[in-house]
Parts: C-alpha cells; sequence; structure tokens
C-alpha cells in the first residue's frame, strides 16, 4: 500500500493583496504560519508519521514555507521540485487580480483547452500536466508513503497524473482545492488500483 498526501499551501499575501499568483513569489501570511501548523497537526491526527514519510515541495516560498512548518525539524529533508509550481500567468504575474480579470482570455475561441494561453507568457494546461505528470511518474517509482505540499490548480493535476489519466484528457481538470487543504491517495498492492480518499478536506 502506497499513500500520497497531497497538501496546498495555506493563505499567502498574494492573496489578502489580490495579486494573480502563479509563479510570483509570495509568501505566508501570519494567518497562513498557524494554518500551516493546524495541517501539521490534522496529519499527526491521521496517523501520518512526518519523520519517515518522504517529502517534496514546490520551489516557491509560500510552499517551501507551508512544507518547513509541517516537516518542523526535517526541513533539510525536504526535496524541492519546481515542477510542482503552480501554473504560470507569464506577463500577468503579480498583477492586480482585477486588472488581470480585464484582460485575461479564460477559454478559446476554438473551444481548444490543452493549448490555451490566457494571458501572454502564461503557461498552457498541457505545460503543467507534462511537468507533473513527470514527477509524478518518478515520484511513484520511489519506495514508501509520500507527503507533496504544492498549489491549488497543480493540485489538481498531481491527483489526475496519480490516477494516470491521460494528458489528452486533462482539458477539464480542476478539483478546487482550496488553501491548506489535504488530499489522500492511495494505491493498493494487490489490483494496483488508484484511489481518492480523501479530497480538498479543509481542517483550518
Amino acid at each position: 500500500m502506497k499513500k500520497i498526501y497531497v497538501v496546498t499551501h495555506t493563505e499567502a499575501t498574494h492573496h489578502i493583496e489580490e495579486k494573480v499568483g502563479g509563479w510570483f513569489n509570495s509568501n505566508l501570511t501570519e494567518k497562513g504560519v498557524s494554518d500551516a501548523k493546524s495541517v501539521r497537526f490534522k496529519l499527526e491526527e491521521f496517523g501520518i508519521n512526518l519523520n519517515e514519510i518522504s517529502i517534496y515541495s514546490s520551489d516557491l516560498n509560500r510552499t517551501i514555507q507551508t512544507a518547513h512548518i509541517i516537516a518542523k525539524e526535517r526541513s533539510g529533508d525536504i526535496v524541492l521540485d519546481s515542477r510542482l509550481r503552480e501554473m504560470s500567468f507569464g506577463d500577468n504575474e503579480g498583477m492586480e487580480q482585477s486588472e488581470h480579470n480585464k484582460i485575461m482570455k479564460p477559454t478559446s475561441n476554438s473551444g481548444e483547452r490543452l493549448d490555451h494561453r490566457i494571458c501572454s507568457g502564461a503557461e498552457s494546461r498541457r505545460d503543467v500536466a507534462n511537468r507533473i505528470v513527470e514527477f509524478v511518474s518518478e515520484m511513484m517509482n520511489q519506495s514508501g508513503d509520500a507527503l507533496i505540499v504544492t498549489h491549488g490548480f497543480a493540485g489538481s493535476f498531481v491527483i489526475a497524473a496519480f490516477q494516470c489519466i491521460e494528458i489528452s484528457s486533462m482539458g477539464y481538470i480542476d478539483y478546487k482545492l482550496k488553501s491548506g487543504s489535504i488530499s489522500i491517495l492511495e494505491s493498493d498492492d494487490l489490483f494496483r488500483n488508484r484511489s481518492v480518499k480523501l479530497l480538498n478536506y479543509i481542517c483550518i
């Protein structure tokens, strides 16, 4: 039995400043720090031994900070991986959210979704899927359970990749994972099925 715990980072400064996130390197707020501690306590209540599990994190500040709080004294063992970053919003990162909303193009006129870019320099869904599928494939070949600290939209692709959904079918993927959420994924030893045991659990 292999279990994967997917945690989304807690409240960051770009949330309260109403700025576009993506690769914009915001930090946790005071509430975000407190909420990350609550996530750690809940994981411990679930029976997870945080001293033994492999820990992976996006390499952006808000996820690193969340992961360090969860890991406590094991902070040096966290594996940082840029493939776990949120979707990039290109030229619009750090922009006022209200301005971004005026100029972005949420969908393409042709209806094509996988390669559509909502603003200049942004990643497409296919870009995000390719890097996250690569990460998940490598991670699943490692022994033992794992904790992944990532972002809300990126987390949806982690779950889809875990369940071996083809990239060509990820055009509509979005599990609406909230900040500070916990999802639990499980691969059984007999049938090798991959199930979602818990989705978007909020403990804060």
